[in-house]
């Protein structure tokens, strides 16, 4: 396997585990009890006029950002920490909830874990075309990937979107 893959790979395994850490972290972020209302009461009015197609496109504006060299991986950590406070405004207002660790929660949603693996993509990409950049690699060959990876991601998304939309 030539090095460029190797650092792929690598790189989408850092990924998730920075994208893991973050949410773990945001969803211990204890909040004041107005913030908790005000996350709540907009999660709620969210999922009220919530489709397969919204919540699809409200993940593309996570998703696709994070393909970004240099800003794309510090916006996915970004996006996963402010998932991570979201989710414990929401547990901290469903006492059903409160027994279960935000990770169970999140890795044990299919839609969740489809997420994970589609911002690791992205972000790991974001970082992997500053290595390629400096490498000086044919920007044919870079665009490409980029192209077929952001692919992949927004199918994942699709699917993600259409599976959360079910399970709601």
């Amino acid at each position: 396997m030539n090095f460029s893959i190797s650092l792929r790979i690598i790189l989408f395994f850092v990924f998730v585990g920075l994208f893991t850490a973050s949410f773990q972290i945001g969803s211990t972020t204890e909040l004041e009890r107005e913030d908790v209302l005000e996350l709540y009461a907009g999660f709620i009015a969210a999922l009220e006029n919530a489709d397969s197609t919204s919540i699809f496109l409200n993940n593309l504006t996570v998703g696709l950002p994070s393909f970004i060299p240099g800003f794309g991986p510090v916006w996915g950590i970004y996006s996963a920490w402010s998932t991570g406070v979201s989710l414990s405004a929401i547990v901290s207002m469903t006492p059903e909830l409160s027994d279960f660790n935000p990770l169970d929660i999140f890795y044990g949603s299919p839609f969740g874990f489809i997420e994970l693996i589609a911002y690791s993509i992205g972000m790991s990409r974001g970082a992997f075309l500053i290595f390629s950049f400096v490498k000086r690699h044919s920007i044919k060959l870079i665009l490409k990937w980029t192209l077929v990876e952001m692919g992949i991601v927004v199918a994942l998304l699709g699917i993600g979107g259409a599976v959360e939309i079910v399970m709601i």
